[in-house]
């Protein structure tokens, strides 16, 4: 009698697609960088970009990192529940205009955006340099 073999069972998994994750990432990359060119122009105070778990923060006065990142999240929650209110769908961006200070809210894909500028700055102009 031959001797029995012990043969291993062999298990087939599903192959992880990257590519999403990947373009995520180098979307998020391209994103920070039209940021980046943005806050040059005359006028911009600086920007907040949240990803589901990250946020960069690059405002010209670090002292008021915290009051901009609240007004932030404040006007966008605000902006939310008057959508859901009203039913006007899904928001694509808020713009919070006060005495001297004007606030751009944008969200693409699963990041939202905050841009600070001076309230005389065209935040049209800045809207059409962010991808839809």
């Amino acid at each position: 009698m031959p001797a029995r073999r012990k043969v291993s069972q062999i298990e087939t998994v599903e192959p992880i697609d990257w590519a999403p994750k990947i373009e995520a990432k180098e979307r998020s990359h391209d994103l920070r960088n039209m940021l980046d060119k943005i806050k040059t122009r005359d006028g911009v105070i600086g920007y907040i970009l949240r990803a589901s778990t990250s946020a960069t923060v690059d405002i010209k006065d670090p002292g008021k990192i915290i009051d901009y990142a609240v007004l932030s999240t404040s006007a966008l929650e605000a902006g939310e529940s008057l959508s859901e209110a009203f039913r006007l769908g899904k928001l694509s961006s808020v713009v919070v205009k006060g005495k001297d200070l004007k606030l751009l809210l944008v969200t693409i894909d699963e990041q939202r955006i905050s841009i600070f500028m001076d309230k005389d700055v065209d935040h049209n102009s800045i809207r059409k340099e962010l991808p839809s």
